[in-house]
């Protein structure tokens, strides 16, 4: 009589955890809106990979290229720094950002307080890799 009523309650445990909600699917991040609250021009600091030490007072200029393209240019020529593109999605009105991986970088524009964190990778050998952090003007 011990055998069977372990038997069902084994049975009933087995059953009850095959039970699904149909809630528990993964939902994708909700994105949506304009990349133009990014494009503008930024103040803020630089730090470059070969230098010690950030550089203040430089400013970067975002430009749209498409609606899901942003162009990223470095003020300061004499840095030679190169023209960085970036696929962005905005993510809420919460931030415009960098969709995905990209071999150019990240960027990272908060829409509330218009600040921009942008790095840009080294894509070839004379590059350099920098991290700019600013506020939009």
């Amino acid at each position: 009589m011990k055998m069977k009523l372990m038997y069902a309650v084994v049975l009933a445990l087995v059953a009850f955890a095959f039970v699904g909600c149909s809630k528990d699917k993964d939902e994708p991040i909700q994105t949506g809106g304009s990349i133009d609250a990014a494009v503008g021009t930024y103040k803020g600091s630089i730090d470059l990979s070969n230098i010690n030490g950030p550089m203040f007072d430089k400013t970067l200029t975002v430009t749209k290229i498409s609606d899901n393209t942003l162009k990223v240019e470095i003020g300061d020529k004499a840095l030679k720094i190169p023209t960085k593109e970036f696929k962005v999605i905005n993510n809420m009105n919460v931030s415009i950002q960098t969709s995905g991986v990209s071999p150019e970088g990240s960027f990272l524009f908060d829409v509330k307080n218009k600040t921009l964190l942008c790095q840009g990778e080294k894509t070839k050998e004379t590059d350099v890799f920098f991290t700019f952090k600013g506020a939009k003007q």
